[in-house]
Formats: structure tokens, C-alpha cells, sequence
């Protein structure tokens, strides 16, 4: 979770809260990048929860804290916004992301999608993000397919996956070690 910078208001005193969600599968370069792209498209938010997790993961952590919060804000009256870069950081399963954006939809919180420009409060918007939906999860399987395949692959080339074996010195040594 991450406070904006010179944020000197506190949360409680606001009327209205932007609540920023980012997410990246990985830390590797890209993705670093990745992360930077969407904590700066989200920089109007007054606080950002952010983590690295698959988007196929439903219980991601960092998610629910940031949805808890959002809940616990329009409880106490607040108008708040729960707020993405791209649909898909919300979630790569269609079924979660219509579970998700109905449920802060119940408290009355609006769902707001930076690069997807989508307004949750039409029938447009809501047909746009069911859509977008669905092409996310399509893209999921496409990875999990072009992974399948590639590992099958890498087999049948002779790759051997996974750790390389304790050679049998080694295995002698550490025996010897714990005797």
C-alpha cells in the first residue's frame, strides 16, 4: 500500500476518495515498468494498494485490503472511487471481474478504469467492461496454452525442467554433514 507523497489531509476529513488498485504477475524489468506506468496513471488517487500477483488469483491480498477499504469509506458515508489502470490489473477471470465490479457496485462505489475510459454507470459502460472481460480471460488461456506448449516442447528437445539433480558426491557429503 502506498500513501500519495505530501498527502496532509487525512483520509477520515475527505468527502470524497480515490482508491488506486495496480498489479504485475512479476518483478522483472518490464514489469517494473509496467508497475511505474500504471502508479502513475493513478496519481490522483489518495491512497494505492499494489502487488505482485497473477491475475488469475482471487485471493490476492493487497485486492482486498484495497476493496475492504473502499467498503469501509462508502459506509461512513464517503463517495469513493476504486480506481485501475487497465481492467484486466483487476482481474483476468471474467466471473471474478463481474463479482468484483458488482460488489463495489452494491456499496456504491464507483469503478473506474483509467486507459479504458469505462463509465460503470451506464448499460455502455457496463457492456464495455463484461466485454473487456472476456477478451482478458481469452488472453489468460491464450499464456497458459503458449506455456503448455513451450514446456512440451522444451521435453521433447531433451530440455531437461526444473532443478538439476544433488550429485551423488553431494549427497554423500551432506549425509556425512548431519550423521
Amino acid at each position: 500500500m502506498r500513501k500519495k507523497k505530501n498527502q496532509y489531509v487525512a483520509l477520515s476529513q475527505l468527502e470524497e476518495v480515490k482508491i488506486g488498485y495496480a498489479r504485475v504477475s512479476s518483478i522483472d524489468d518490464r514489469q517494473k515498468l509496467g508497475l511505474a506506468v500504471q502508479l502513475e496513471a493513478l496519481k490522483d488517487c489518495q491512497i494505492i494498494f499494489s502487488e505482485k500477483q497473477s491475475g488469475s488469483n482471487d485471493q490476492r491480498l493487497e485486492l482486498i485490503k484495497g476493496t475492504n477499504f473502499a467498503k469501509e469509506l462508502a459506509d461512513c458515508g464517503k463517495k469513493v472511487s476504486f480506481c485501475v489502470y487497465k481492467m484486466d490489473r483487476l482481474s483476468r477471470k471474467t466471473s471474478t471481474l463481474l463479482r468484483l465490479v458488482e460488489d463495489l457496485k452494491e456499496h456504491q462505489i464507483e469503478f473506474v478504469s483509467v486507459k479504458e475510459n469505462i463509465d460503470t454507470s451506464t448499460p455502455t459502460g457496463i457492456l464495455m467492461y463484461q466485454l473487456l472481460g472476456i477478451f482478458a480471460e481469452f488472453e489468460l488461456n491464450n499464456i497458459r496454452q503458449r506455456t503448455r506448449e513451450g514446456l512440451e516442447q522444451a521435453r521433447k528437445n531433451g530440455v531437461v525442467l526444473g532443478k538439476p539433480p544433488v550429485s551423488k558426491k553431494k549427497q554423500r557429503e551432506i549425509i556425512r554433514l548431519y550423521s
